[in-house]
């Protein structure tokens, strides 16, 4: 399944059912929760209060593409992927304090599309998605001040949606290495690769609990977890409606993830984290990509 880093909503859509970006789960607090909505033909960054609903527009840049939100270890702020309006335009990473104010690119690399951002357990450190080297994408690592930007995969596919593990010594990731996406897991320098999930299923986006014990991911449009060494792999919804872009809560209690609903409106919706009473928390038209605060 090859893809390219970035798409138009729609074509979003169409992809994220079957697995997306990567957000850390720092231990801590529950607090808001990031998420990307579209409005008035493009994306934009809002947080929503998941005990009031409350919800906050963080983002309005004309003509881009502003997605793929990730909190940072203390919860102060998100980097996340701006991108112009076309559909393959250049990516870059951006960051932001968490009220929205002082908005700073870190990655200008021209013709390339850098997205799917991961900030490490250090606060130091962000791993994400870009096809600057190779069409079908790797893995990269910077400096959250743009510095140091060191290519982890080479692998000549698809590696994508890294996720650092809550001790920084690993990181998480889908590759179709093995033919199939799968949930793989490396060495924070990019050594080491273990295969954990094994197709012919569509495996992708993992988010590691708190304690590092086990992996949420999306499989054909339905949440997953699975033990870290890749054990104990169990299904928590089973709905006909798809589901995607899991994200387990700071306290390791609930999971917040998207569906699409039947009128093909995509909201954020949050469960308990053995995948009982789900509810509905953001109502627009599209809204994916969740990260939860810690706090």
């Amino acid at each position: 399944m090859r893809r390219l880093a970035t798409l138009s909503a729609m074509a979003l859509i169409a992809v994220v059912a079957f697995g997306s970006s990567a957000n850390a789960t720092f231990p801590g607090t529950n607090g808001d929760i990031a998420f990307t909505r579209s409005i008035n033909d493009q994306t934009e960054i809002f947080v929503v209060d998941p005990g009031t609903d409350d919800t906050v527009r963080l983002t309005r840049t004309p003509r881009a593409r502003e997605t793929m939100p990730d909190w940072n270890v203390d919860g102060t702020r998100i980097v996340y992927s701006r991108c112009g309006r076309a559909e393959f335009s250049n990516c870059d990473l951006w960051v932001m304090e968490a009220s929205g104010s002082n908005q700073t690119r870190i990655t200008t690399t021209p013709d390339a599309q850098e997205t799917w951002p991961s900030w490490s357990p250090d606060g130091v450190h962000i791993a994400y998605t870009s096809n600057a080297e190779d069409p079908f994408q790797d893995i990269w690592v910077i400096r959250d001040d743009g510095s140091d930007g060191t290519r982890l995969t080479t692998f000549t596919g698809f590696d994508a949606f890294p996720e650092w593990s809550p001790s920084g010594a690993k990181l998480a990731f889908t590759s179709d290495r093995a033919d199939f996406d799968d949930i793989w897991v490396m060495d924070a320098d990019g050594t080491d690769p273990v295969q954990l999930t094994f197709g012919p299923k569509i495996d992708e986006r993992p988010d590691w609990s708190p304690n590092g014990a086990r992996l949420t991911f999306s499989r054909n449009g339905n949440i997953w977890v699975v033990d870290a060494d890749g054990t104990d792999a169990l299904g928590l919804t089973r709905n006909r409606r798809p589901e995607f872009n899991p994200t387990l809560s700071p306290d390791g209690t609930e999971i917040a993830y998207s569906r699409i609903q039947r009128d093909d409106r995509v909201g954020i919706w949050v469960m308990r984290a053995d995948g009982s009473g789900s509810e509905q928390l953001t109502f627009g038209r599209l809204d994916f990509f969740p990260d939860w605060q810690p706090v």
